[in-house]
């Protein structure tokens, strides 16, 4: 719950960022200040382009439009240094922190250096003007706070790591904890003698010639949200492959997984076909059995699930082995 609050109070904050935005370029552009209004046009364009704007605006092609909206409001401030636009220097000040917003890692230093060598001419070409001094201290103090901030959100971020449990596109837990999750499972059934099943379901184009099935990426939450609906709520599903998931199910032996197998394929198959997408959909499914672990139940449902997408068109297989039933 708390994800999600801070998830719609982020999306908020960008769409009133974007519309700040353009009611400051309308008003540039009432004030014949073009240039300024350039700027303000593009960092509404690099806050349209965010994740933060729309979930879906993480994947390509929207970080790269994001750098080239950087990019070019880069190219307006080195303008407006250029032409001698000293009130355009404010721009300055805050184009670090966005660098580490807009443009991936490992640019985002290349493009701090350039803001830097863009601050450094604008005060070279204000020589006549008093304020350059204070704008030199200014500038650079600016930028150590926002390398500061840079850094505590990473650190953040990698401490918090460990502690995802969810896909944030299908809500699937995420493929990190499947094996400590599965081993978990495996000794509360070897403890209390009950049956364990998992079922394991891809999804892959059936042109092979497609862009790595980025329309199948986009029903992805609502395929999660199926499969959320279609489980009890003591099973558990893991995105373990970006068109793959493995269901965890306590208590059913491998018929029963065999047959919510087909289910769930057939629900799927449904879903897929109302948005017109052709694909082959494969499911696999295997039981534990003695001496299994984690690792080798996954490799048993990862072999089922090879044979099952070698037959031609859609198909669902168990595994060859012995049926489990409830133990007594």
């Amino acid at each position: 719950m708390a994800t999600m609050a801070n998830s719609v109070l982020l999306k908020h904050l960008a769409h009133g960022a974007f519309i700040g935005s353009a009611v400051m370029a309308a008003l540039c552009v009432l004030a014949s200040e073009p240039l300024l209004a350039a700027c303000a046009a593009t960092v509404g364009g690099i806050v349209v382009c965010s994740p933060t704007f729309h979930k879906r605006h993480g994947a390509a092609p929207w970080p790269a439009l994001r750098a080239g909206f950087f990019i070019i409001l880069m190219l307006l401030v080195a303008t407006a240094a250029f032409t001698d636009r000293w009130f355009m220097s404010y721009w300055l000040y805050g184009l670090p922190l966005l660098a580490y917003v807009a443009v991936p890692r490992r640019g985002a230093w290349v493009a701090i250096v350039a803001v830097v060598a863009i601050a450094m001419f604008t005060v070279y070409q204000a020589s006549g003007i008093a304020q350059r001094h204070q704008t030199i201290g200014a500038f650079f103090l600016t930028l150590l706070l926002s390398l500061v901030l840079v850094f505590l959100l990473e650190f953040k971020r990698r401490q918090l790591m460990p502690l995802r449990r969810t896909d944030e596109l299908t809500n699937a837990a995420s493929q990190q904890h499947l094996t400590s999750d599965l081993n978990k499972e495996i000794q509360r059934s070897e403890r209390e003698g009950t049956t364990l099943s998992v079922i394991m379901l891809a999804l892959k184009p059936s042109n092979d010639a497609e862009p790595a099935g980025a329309d199948l990426r986009s029903i992805l939450p609502q395929i999660g949200r199926y499969l959320h609906s279609h489980i009890r709520d003591f099973d558990a599903y893991y995105r373990v492959a970006d068109l793959q998931f493995l269901i965890i199910l306590p208590g059913i032996t491998s018929p029963q997984a065999s047959r919510q197998a087909q289910a769930l394929q057939h629900g799927v198959q449904q879903l897929l076909n109302s948005h017109q997408l052709t694909t082959t959909l494969s499911t696999g499914t295997a039981g534990l059995n003695i001496g299994d672990d984690a690792n080798s139940l996954q490799h048993s449902v990862t072999g089922v699930l090879r044979r099952a997408q070698q037959h031609a068109g859609n198909n669902s297989q168990p595994f060859n082995g012995p049926n489990q039933e409830p133990r007594t």
